[in-house]
């Protein structure tokens, strides 16, 4: 009898496996809903990426502070260019030299 018990109380701990299931594709959908609709908004121009461009660009410049690659700075000058071209910004460029 006490074996009946814990198992009604083991299956009321956890859900059913048709409740996991209907969540995890509810979430599965939701998830790709998102991804879709922000590279939608992307590659329409609604999504400003400006912000998160500068923040590659900053964490490029940290790298580049903490190696001195001269690649690397003339890649980021480029992308500095680039991006104060695109976001109208007025990022300076690194001294290479």
């Amino acid at each position: 009898m006490e074996k009946k018990e814990t198992f009604q109380q083991l299956k009321l701990m956890f859900l059913e496996p048709k409740m996991v299931s209907i969540f995890l594709k509810g979430t599965i959908i939701v998830i790709l809903a998102a991804v879709i609709t922000t590279l939608v908004l992307y590659h329409a121009k609604l999504i400003d990426t400006c912000p998160l461009r500068q923040v590659d660009i900053t964490e490029a410049i940290k790298k580049y502070d903490a190696t001195k690659d001269p690649e690397l700075c003339d890649e980021l000058n480029d992308k500095i260019s680039q991006f104060n071209n695109d976001c109208k910004s007025e990022l300076e460029v690194l001294d290479c030299g």
